[in-house]
């Protein structure tokens, strides 16, 4: 035997012969004890109790399905006393074996200490559970805090169970996991409330799903995401994103009452994922796009282009006829093509049109649309007004694009329009405008003015051709010479 094998067969002999005086505190069968792990040997775990108490575990307690042994020296455990007569033995769950079997069934129950079992089959009203050979039936009721849907995939597993009664010598045992998940749950809230707070994200998992929201388990506790905090976008029902079972990350946004007193709590999914105007709305201005009319005001409609995000048609972009209110052209969720008319990405606002796309699509058919109309000085255009200033109007140019608006000062209107010009020009009119200039930074100035002096002189020009043709009217008295007096 090497020194090192020697010094370690030392140390386990001083650990079995420490765990056997156990010192300090007292411990009983059924005890809820923690600790850390001083030594893991071939067949057996020693875990310091504290005050000078050690408690041991058969190794098997915590290999996994494939035989890997998921604990290592340092690691803090959770464990229950099974037996004080020779040492502090701990278990995480009794395992029913040998002709005592019995009295380890009536000493788990008297201790409130778990057994392991398998579920071997599904029966009238629950299940049959193994209980290394002995049988035992546990209630549907008591196999789950949430009601148990499907039995059938539960059978095979090997799950704790807490004896509840034995009758007629052992023939007849009732076992229960909800117990269990019921003071797991327990100390899990409590730990949950102590560091409960608003912002705080956790992860959680989807409990039930109701008409107005989904409830979320995030630590033994449940909170609620209303079917608004669940998607940027709008949804019926909250089965539409979210099923039961399902792993979520969620953020607390408010917490309600006394939290000794299970309190009410407010959880959101939406607010850690980007919205649209961060992913990007995926689309710009001058297209033309289909969205959802999602509210109807006196004003106009909102249509939703993206995810939860609305874009407004004003009540005089919805029709080129007159619109005394959106809804006699309009209904909420009517599927509609828009144009985008313009992007305030600092306000998140969308300005759009429906009236504009006939308008559009006709021009691109026609072979007229921006990418055809040059911008130049001289050219007559339809233009709409946009807004009107004391110094002018501004006015939308739609056969340029939807992005391009020129300036219509009030001296370069029409003589007939220069009074009260809000009155004489609301938003959304239709007028006929010039192009006078064109400054280095592209912005446009328009003229009526001028469109009217070329329309007078047009005027006189062709009165004139008419003089010279010999057309002339004549004076009063060639006009009466002719007529007879009666």
């Amino acid at each position: 035997m090497t020194e090192n094998e020697t010094e370690e067969k030392e140390s386990f002999e001083e650990l079995l012969k420490a765990s056997f005086e156990t010192p300090g505190r007292k411990f009983f069968p059924g005890d809820k004890v923690s600790g850390k792990v001083l030594k893991v040997s071939k067949d057996t775990i020693f875990v310091d109790l504290g005050g000078k108490s050690e408690g041991i575990a058969d190794i098997q307690e915590f290999l996994d399905k494939s035989g890997t042994l998921a604990i290592k020296e340092g690691d803090w455990v959770e464990m229950r006393v099974a037996s004080v007569r020779d040492g502090i033995l701990l278990t995480k769950g009794l395992k029913v074996q040998g002709p005592d079997s019995l009295d380890i069934l009536r000493e788990a129950k008297e201790n409130l200490i778990p057994v392991e079992g398998r579920v071997k089959g599904v029966v009238k009203g629950g299940f049959e559970i193994d209980l290394s050979g002995i049988r035992a039936f546990c209630p549907l009721g008591q196999f789950d805090i949430q009601y148990c849907e499907k039995p059938d995939e539960h059978v095979g597993t090997k799950c704790p169970f807490r004896i509840m009664e034995i009758k007629e010598k052992g023939k007849n045992v009732i076992v229960s996991r909800r117990v269990i998940l019921e003071e797991e749950q327990e100390k899990k809230s409590k730990e949950t409330l102590v560091r409960l707070k608003p912002d705080l994200e956790c992860e959680g998992k989807v409990t039930k799903l109701t008409d107005f929201g989904a409830f979320v388990d995030i630590g033994g506790i449940e909170g609620m995401v209303h079917i608004s905090e669940i998607s940027h976008g709008r949804i019926g029902h909250p089965s539409e994103i979210l099923k039961p079972g399902e792993q979520v990350k969620v953020k607390v946004m408010k917490i309600e009452g006394n939290k000794e007193s299970r309190p009410k709590i407010s959880l959101s999914i939406k607010t850690l994922e980007p919205d649209s105007w961060d992913k990007g709305l995926g689309f710009e201005e001058g297209e033309i796009i289909s969205g959802k009319v999602s509210k109807l005001t006196d004003f106009g409609a909102f249509v939703e282009v993206a995810p939860g995000v609305d874009g407004l048609v004003h009540v005089s972009e919805i029709s080129y006829e007159r619109v005394p209110h959106p809804s006699k052209f309009l209904k909420e969720g009517d599927e509609v093509e828009v144009l985008v008319m313009g992007i305030d990405r600092e306000a998140r606002r969308i300005s759009l049109s429906i009236k504009e796309v006939m308008l559009k699509k006709k021009m691109e058919k026609e072979g007229e649309g921006s990418d055809k109309v040059r911008l130049e000085k001289g050219q007559v255009l339809g233009g709409i007004v946009e807004d009107s200033k004391p110094y002018g109007l501004f006015v939308r140019l739609p056969q340029l694009g939807p992005k391009v608006r020129g300036l219509l000062p009030v001296e370069e209107l029409r003589e007939s329009g220069k009074k009260d010009i809000k009155k004489k020009f609301p938003r959304g009119q239709e007028i006929q405008v010039e192009i006078i200039a064109i400054d280095e930074q592209g912005r446009i100035r328009l003229s009526q003015k001028v469109i009217e002096e070329r329309e007078d002189k047009e005027d006189y020009k062709k009165y004139m051709e008419k003089e010279e043709k010999g057309e002339k009217l004549g004076t009063l008295g060639d006009i009466l010479k002719d007529l007879k007096v009666k």
